[in-house]
């Protein structure tokens, strides 16, 4: 049986990414077999592809991307974790080096594996796993946000920062976020309380007016991240999910007692549990922006490159299969 996928050749532009057919693949013994209705799009994609990560994630060639997942079960191993039974609906965050979800078809160890939000298409669900695992994650676990502190949160309209501004005004904080003028009004439907328009205001003097920011999650990396070790108070925490620190932004954090580190998400099922309570619960909303086809895949790959999308974008695969 054969299956249409997007390959990866080689490390390289958009070009280097082929839609072809090839075998489904067969899951090993404590995996699932999961027909790919929807993926989500992720910066880490180009990333991956680019070759940016290649010393500390290499990837094997030829290569499916994809992490964001969401679909149904076509196959159980029989030493497969969970209780999974064919039919069911599930989602996760496939690891990195694996990918995978940029197919009609994926194997997947069902270790990682959830059962998607009842209130959700496979489109919006597939929106899900990589945002939310990363803010989660990063605010809660290394962070431990609280009720009344102040949060900063880089590109607001983005897709890890429209889910964290949701979380982070959930755990009761007091939420800035950078922004253009033009997604103003997006981020603060969010639930964001301040707007930093980051053409016209230098954020690190917003935040340091305001008292210093207990948390700010860093998803800019670069020079951004030891101006956010500035935005920061003393014995705040500056999660960053781009890049790990330089020296020079780990001596500033440590004068200033700031906990930092450069985090990669855990694809925790507990976690995609929660994350579906407060989905099915209305406390957070997924933000799919725009809904595309893995014919587009390259165009796709130079929009999220470019930084200029607004939430999630995500493949839509399930249709795929009735061709």
């Amino acid at each position: 049986m054969m299956m249409k996928a997007v390959i990866l050749s080689q490390y390289g532009g958009p070009e280097c990414l082929t839609l072809t057919e090839i075998p489904i693949p067969t899951p090993a013994c404590d995996e699932l077999l999961i027909e790919v209705h929807a993926c989500g799009l992720n910066p880490v994609d180009y990333k991956l592809r680019s070759g940016i990560f290649h010393e500390m994630m290499p990837l094997s060639f030829p290569f499916i991307l994809g992490g964001d997942i969401s679909g149904v079960v076509k196959e159980v191993g029989t030493e497969a974790q969970g209780g999974f039974q064919v039919g069911d609906e599930v989602y996760f965050s496939s690891p990195l080096t694996q990918g995978g979800g940029n197919a009609e078809f994926c194997v997947i160890h069902s270790s990682v594996v959830a059962k998607k939000p009842k209130s959700l298409s496979h489109v919006e669900a597939a929106s899900l796993p990589v945002v939310g695992l990363t803010a989660i994650q990063s605010l809660r676990d290394f962070s431990g946000i609280h009720t009344g502190d102040k949060v900063l949160i880089h590109a607001g309209a983005g897709g890890v920062g429209s889910f964290a501004i949701q979380y982070a005004k959930y755990c009761g904080a007091e939420v800035f976020t950078t922004a253009s003028t033009k997604n103003e009004a997006y981020v603060r439907s969010l639930g964001a309380d301040h707007v930093i328009d980051y053409h016209h205001e230098d954020f690190v003097t917003v935040c340091q007016q305001a008292g210093g920011m207990d948390i700010v999650l860093e998803s800019m990396g670069g020079l951004t991240y030891p101006k956010s070790i500035e935005a920061t108070r003393v014995g705040g925490s500056v999660p960053c999910i781009v890049n790990p620190p330089d020296s020079d932004t780990k001596a500033l954090s440590e004068r200033k007692n700031i906990k930092t580190e450069f985090l990669l998400l855990s694809g925790r099922p507990a976690d995609l549990q929660e994350i579906a309570l407060l989905v099915d619960s209305r406390k957070i909303r997924p933000t799919v922006s725009k809904v595309i086809s893995l014919e587009e895949i390259r165009l796709a790959h130079e929009q999220i490159e470019s930084g200029r999308t607004q939430g999630k974008w995500v493949f839509q695969i399930s249709n795929m299969h009735t061709e």
